[in-house]
């Protein structure tokens, strides 16, 4: 199986990036608008400032982009924090999904969090049994939250704690 890791997002890896928003099952489950307005993207990217929300790349083992991991706002306060990825098209069924939210879940402890959320459509099994296999529990359904071109839509909500993330 291929490893995958995360990398800070560069302008090199905006050309993949982009492809992978424009994927149809991507569209499906972010908020990325379809056709993406001009400069929209560019406006998105600058939302994240590496501290309150990050970004990053998700790289295979010849540093190839396979999509994009992010954080929503970091609740320093709080010590709370929701994570979100999308996999690139070419990288699905290897694996990604579930290294790289392991990965970012390890990120989110190491700056301190002590609760992590993940939400995830109801309409998207193959990213609920993610959360599972890294080791995420299931907390309910919160109905009718996720709005998507003018649909709303229910999203399940997977946590987890320090001390719950499954040995690598």
């Amino acid at each position: 199986m291929p490893t995958f890791r995360l990398a800070p997002l560069e302008d090199e890896h905006v050309p993949a990036l982009r492809e992978t928003m424009r994927d149809e099952e991507v569209l499906l489950f972010t908020r990325t608008p379809h056709p993406m307005p001009d400069g929209w993207l560019e406006r998105w990217l600058s939302t994240f400032d590496g501290g309150r929300r990050v970004i990053f790349a998700i790289l295979d083992e010849d540093d190839v982009f396979s999509g994009y991991a992010v954080s929503g706002p970091v609740d320093r306060e709080g010590l709370e924090v929701e994570l979100g990825y999308a996999v690139s098209p070419w990288a699905r069924g290897h694996g990604a999904a579930t290294q790289t939210l392991v990965a970012l879940t390890h990120w989110a402890f190491a700056e301190g969090m002590q609760r992590v959320t993940a939400l995830i459509s109801v309409d998207n099994p193959a990213s609920s049994r993610v959360a599972e296999k890294a080791g995420y529990s299931f907390e309910g359904v919160l109905r009718n939250v996720h709005h998507v071109d003018g649909r709303r839509g229910d999203l399940q909500s997977w946590s987890i704690l320090p001390g719950e993330l499954p040995a690598s």
